[in-house]
C-alpha cells in the first residue's frame, strides 16, 4: 500500500535546464527489511508488541518516505485499525509538521471514497506521531493491474467515477493530493468502489506552505509538468493529469512515457512526448485516446475542469453509462409534493338569461302596441 521511499535526486530536463529535485519510487521492502526499518521507531517493534498504551501491533502493511504502516488492534475501542507511525529517520520538525498536516486533512474530509482517520496522537516521551485509520480489506489498483493485466474500460468507469468524486471532495476543501497513483487507490472488498490513500504529500491551499519554493514532491511518472516545475504549482489540474496517467496504465498495463531513466522521463513529461493509446490498444475507440490526451495536456487550462468531467468524458468515449453515486455533491432535495386541488365545474354563463328576459320584454311591448292600435281603430 505504501511503497514510496523519499529519495531526492537532481536531474536535468531535456533542454539541459535545471537541475530539479525528484522523489524516486522504489519497490516495497521485504518483511524482514521492513521490520529492520521499523525498529528505528520503537524497540521492540514486532507483531504482538504494544504501542502508545492502546494498540497491539500486527503484521506490517507497508512503508513510505515518512511512515511505517501496521495492522493493529485498538484495545480501547475494540476494533482493528491501520496505524501509521512516523519513522525515526524522518522525525525532524518539517516531517512532523507534514505528518500532522496529513492528520488534519483526513479529519477535514468526510467522504466514503477517502480513507477515514479514527484517532491521532503521540507515543512515549519522544512524542512519536501516530495516525490510526480504518483497516481496509482488498487490494490496491496497482495490485489489480499486476494481477489481471490491461483492464476493460467498461469495468474501469465505475472505479474512475468513485476516484473522481473523492478527489472533488478533497478539492472542495482546498486539498490537492499531489501523489495520486495506482498504489494510492485502494479497491475495497466491500463498500465504496475505491478509497484514496496517503495524503502525506498533499497540499492544503488554505494552510501555510510546508515545502520550500522550487522543491518537487511526488512520484515522477504521475506528475504534471507544472508540478515538476514547482510543488506549489500543483492545483486541481495536477490531480486530473495524474488520474489520466493512471487510467492509461489500467488500459495498457504500461506507462504512457517510454523512458529508461529519470532524465528521459522528465523530458518526456515536460514536452508531452507520450505513446498514443491506439499504439497499445488499437481495439479501443479512438475517442478514448482523445480523452486521455486531453487529461494529460501539457497546459493545465486545456485539461478537464473537474475530475468528474474527465470521468464522464471517459465513460461516454467508452460507450458505457454506469450509475455513479455523487457522495460529495448530493442531489438537491426534491420539491414537496402538493396535493392537487379539486377543480370546481365552471359556472354556466348567464348570457341566455338576459337574452330571454329581453325577448319576453320585446314580446310584451309588441303585444301592448297591437292592443293599443286595435282600440284606436275601433273608434
Amino acid at each position: 500500500m505504501y511503497s514510496r521511499r523519499a529519495v531526492v535526486t537532481r536531474v536535468e530536463d531535456e533542454n539541459g535546464e535545471g537541475p530539479v529535485a525528484l522523489e524516486e519510487e522504489f519497490p516495497m521492502a521485504s518483511e524482514d527489511e521492513f521490520l529492520e526499518d521499523a525498529t528505528d521507531v520503537i524497540s521492540p517493534f514486532s507483531p504482538g508488541s504494544f504501542f502508545a498504551d492502546r494498540f497491539r501491533l500486527g503484521a506490517p502493511l507497508g512503508t513510505g518516505g515518512m511512515g511505517a504502516v501496521f495492522k493493529a488492534e485498538d484495545l480501547m475501542d475494540q476494533r482493528p485499525v491501520a496505524i501509521k507511525i512516523l519513522l525515526k529517520g524522518a522525525q525532524d520538525e518539517h516531517a512532523r509538521q507534514r505528518f500532522e498536516r496529513e492528520s488534519e486533512i483526513l479529519a477535514s474530509i468526510d467522504h466514503p471514497g477517502i480513507v477515514s482517520i479514527l484517532r491521532h496522537g503521540y507515543a512515549t516521551q519522544r512524542r512519536i506521531p501516530w495516525l490510526a485509520m480504518e483497516l481496509l480489506e482488498g487490494e490496491t489498483l496497482r495490485e489489480r493491474i499486476e494481477r489481471v493485466g490491461p483492464m476493460d474500460p467498461s469495468r474501469l468507469a465505475s472505479l474512475l467515477f468513485g476516484a473522481a468524486d473523492a478527489l472533488e471532495a478533497a478539492h472542495a476543501q482546498g486539498v490537492i493530493h499531489r501523489d495520486l497513483k495506482p498504489d494510492n487507490i485502494f479497491l475495497p472488498e466491500k463498500g465504496p468502489a475505491v478509497k484514496i490513500l496517503d495524503f502525506g504529500l498533499s497540499l492544503s491551499l488554505t494552510s501555510k506552505k510546508l515545502t520550500a519554493t522550487g522543491t518537487v514532491i511526488g512520484t515522477p511518472r504521475y506528475m504534471a509538468p507544472e508540478q515538476i516545475a514547482s510543488a506549489h504549482n500543483s492545483g486541481a489540474p495536477a490531480d486530473i493529469y495524474a488520474l489520466a496517467v493512471v487510467m492509461y496504465e489500467c488500459l495498457t498495463g504500461e506507462s504512457p512515457f517510454a523512458a529508461s531513466d529519470q532524465g528521459q522521463l522528465l523530458g518526456a513529461i515536460l514536452t508531452g512526448r507520450r505513446s498514443p493509446l491506439a499504439n497499445k490498444r488499437p481495439d479501443l475507440p479512438a475517442e478514448l485516446g482523445d480523452v486521455l490526451e486531453r487529461g494529460m495536456a501539457k497546459d493545465p487550462d486545456e485539461r478537464f475542469a473537474t475530475p468528474t468531467e474527465f470521468a464522464e468524458a471517459f465513460a461516454e468515449a467508452a460507450g458505457v453509462r454506469p450509475s455513479h453515486p455523487r457522495f460529495s455533491h448530493p442531489m438537491p432535495e426534491p420539491a414537496p409534493i402538493r396535493k392537487a386541488r379539486r377543480k370546481r365545474p365552471p359556472k354556466k354563463p348567464e348570457t341566455w338569461k338576459w337574452i330571454g328576459l329581453a325577448v319576453v320584454g320585446l314580446i310584451a311591448a309588441a303585444a301592448s302596441a297591437v292592443i293599443t292600435y286595435m282600440l284606436i281603430t275601433r273608434r
